[in-house]
This record gives C-alpha cells, sequence and structure tokens, in this order.
C-alpha cells in the first residue's frame, strides 16, 4: 500500500486523482486538515480537531452501484458501537440522526475513489455554519492525536481491504443497519420528491419505498427522516 500523510491539504480526493498513476494499485491520502473537502453534489466536507479525513483506491463492489454502502458498512463496523447506524445512500449516522461521516465516490479506469469524512471525536461547533442535520461523532470521549491522523485512516483502509462483502451480504447487513427502516421519508432529486415508508435497499442498491400500498424503487437523491 502507498500511503501519503498530510499535515494540511486542499483535497484527499483531488491529491489522489491528480498524483496516482496505477489505479490498480492500493493508494491512501489523509490529511489532518482539509481545508476544500468535498460531499455529494455542490456540497462540502468541514474538518473539525477532532475529525478524519482520506481517499484512497478500491475496486469496485461485484455491483458497481453498492459501493459506497459497502464503504460505509464496512466503517461501522471497523468501529464497533451499536450506536452508529447508516442512512441512504452513503451517509453514517448516530442512533439519534446526526451525522458523523460521509462517503464520496468517484469512478476513475474501473476503480473507485473514495473520499471518506468522519467525526470521530467531539469538537467544539461553529457559529458560522448551519447544516441539514446535526453533527454527531462516532466517539464522544476521543481526542485524536497526532499519530491519530495518520494512523486511523490506515488501519480502517486495511480492514476495507481485508473485509470485502458480498453482493448479498451487503444489502442483508446493509438493510439490518439502517437507521430509518420502516420509518416515514423522503427522497429528493432535483424537483422530483417521493414520500413514503423505507422498506430498506434492493438489489442495486436501490431505495424501496412504500408508497399508497405500492412499492417504487429510487437511485438516486437525498434522504430526510420525516
Amino acid at each position: 500500500m502507498k500511503h501519503i500523510h498530510f499535515d494540511t491539504i486542499s483535497s484527499t480526493q483531488d491529491h489522489l486523482i491528480e498524483n496516482c498513476n496505477d489505479y490498480t494499485k492500493d493508494f491512501l491520502v489523509s490529511a489532518k486538515h482539509q481545508s476544500h473537502g468535498r460531499g455529494r453534489s455542490i456540497n462540502k466536507w468541514d474538518s473539525y480537531e477532532n475529525s478524519l479525513a482520506f481517499s484512497f483506491t478500491l475496486k469496485p463492489a461485484e455491483v458497481l452501484t453498492l459501493t459506497s454502502l459497502e464503504i460505509a458498512l464496512l466503517i461501522i463496523k471497523y468501529v464497533k458501537n451499536d450506536s452508529i447506524k447508516l442512512k441512504w445512500p452513503n451517509d453514517i449516522l448516530t442512533s439519534d440522526y446526526k451525522k458523523c461521516g460521509g462517503i464520496l465516490i468517484q469512478l476513475i479506469n474501473n476503480t473507485a475513489i473514495v473520499g471518506v469524512g468522519l467525526n470521530w471525536g467531539k469538537s467544539a461547533d461553529r457559529t458560522d455554519q448551519a447544516y441539514k442535520t446535526q453533527k454527531g461523532v462516532l466517539s464522544s470521549e476521543l481526542k485524536l492525536t497526532d499519530t491519530d491522523f495518520e494512523d486511523l485512516p490506515m488501519n480502517i483502509y486495511n480492514y476495507i481491504l481485508s473485509h470485502r462483502m458480498s453482493s448479498l451480504e451487503i444489502i442483508n447487513q446493509w438493510n439490518e443497519n439502517c437507521v430509518h427502516l420502516g420509518k416515514q421519508v423522503s427522497i429528493i432529486d432535483g424537483k422530483d420528491e417521493q414520500k413514503g415508508l423505507f422498506k430498506g435497499i434492493g438489489p442495486a442498491g436501490e431505495a424501496i419505498l412504500e408508497i399508497d400500498t405500492k412499492e417504487i424503487k429510487i437511485f438516486s437523491g437525498s434522504l430526510i427522516i420525516n
């Protein structure tokens, strides 16, 4: 594995993409502080004093669209905290719906370029920031050391590489760890909004909603727990 660690960087994902010569090799980029981290769509991911920011190359899951769900699932398995759950399609939440992690994937040369942001320990809130979802943490008692910012991403990446899952395992275990399974949700994709009962994910990782006794499949969008 190639691992490059920075004290400060604009974006771990951008650096990986710009400096990766062979996408078939295991390559990890981590940073103590990320000044321009990216989230889904036009969103950004802010760095806090106890948050992790890292990006890595990965062979996609057997079903390409299950890749981000598999990574989120493996991260919470690594954390081993029963109060940490999953939100469709690629967020990590506490059981009381506070966001403590997100995943962003780009596909280049049939390789997944994965960006991960995790609120690992408790950090002071910023009065100049407003979020749709409250900020949660994976471990409220833990304060990261300088060594942790480098070692934890490497340990998580190694765990992911050595614990890849079949499609059936991803689907079943993701549903078991979904924070909003059986709850009323809204999924917004552009100007389109669907509201219904979240029944789980399907074979491609699509959301299955029950609306007026009918089940519909939704393949993209942002989910809000009602």
